[in-house]
């Protein structure tokens, strides 16, 4: 999901990755600024995958975690083939939006430093941008139902980005060249697979004798 879906990465947060402040006097400096700051987004990740983990377990208590997988995955399937125009009239949450407002100000007071805990610090920091794709993925670590799984599930998503995230903040053009046009026919996938697979995995909570595979029939009895 991580892989696939950073190709989203590529196409929104592509342009500020390549426009980070960085010390170009070395190149061992530059390389490891735009590693630390790739560190710091998934580290951000890491960390709201602990947070929803928490509460995924915590609410296991008295919600059914199971039901609650095929809803979320029936809503990420119903924001999929939802018309454009009406995802358009979608606004966020007031606070949220003032939120997002106080982190890219932030992003903006850092680009006048080139350090490298600067780097880090604006990896931290855009971790915690609004991004469909990260909260589909924090639907899947809620739904591990552990804090440990629900930060694990987030970091391997953060792992995921790497490759390209990686790549596009070391300079290479080329991967938003190659990507650009695939991109609103890839990022529909990616939210359908992930969709597909909460639902498949609460009914197979719910059901599990759908999928059961090798049953013992020997010491069922049957009428004749």
């Amino acid at each position: 999901m991580g892989f696939i879906g950073s190709l989203h990465c590529v196409g929104m947060c592509g342009p500020i990755a390549m426009m980070l402040p960085a010390d170009t006097s070395k190149r061992w400096k530059f390389i490891l600024g735009r590693v630390l700051y790739n560190g710091g987004r998934v580290l951000t990740y890491g960390v709201l995958g602990l947070f929803v983990g928490f509460i995924g377990e915590s609410t296991g208590y008295f919600i059914s975690q199971k039901s609650l997988s095929i809803i979320l995955g029936a809503l990420i399937l119903f924001g999929v083939f939802l018309p454009k125009s009406w995802q358009n009239k979608l606004s966020l949450n007031p606070q949220i939006f003032r939120f997002t407002n106080f982190i890219k100000s932030s992003l903006s007071a850092l680009f006048k430093k080139h350090s490298l805990v600067t780097q880090f610090t604006f990896g931290l920091l855009n971790g915690f941008l609004p991004c469909g794709l990260v909260y589909a993925a924090l639907s899947g670590a809620f739904l591990t139902e552990r804090v440990i799984d629900g930060m694990f599930f987030m970091l391997f998503f953060g792992f995921g980005t790497l490759p390209m995230m990686l790549g596009i903040s070391l300079g290479a053009t080329w991967f938003r060249k190659t990507f650009a046009l695939k991109l609103p026919k890839l990022i529909p996938i990616t939210y359908s697979i992930l969709a597909i697979w909460l639902i498949i995995r609460g009914f197979n909570a719910v059901y599990p004798h759908i999928i059961k595979q090798n049953i013992d029939l020997s010491n069922i009895p049957f009428c004749h």
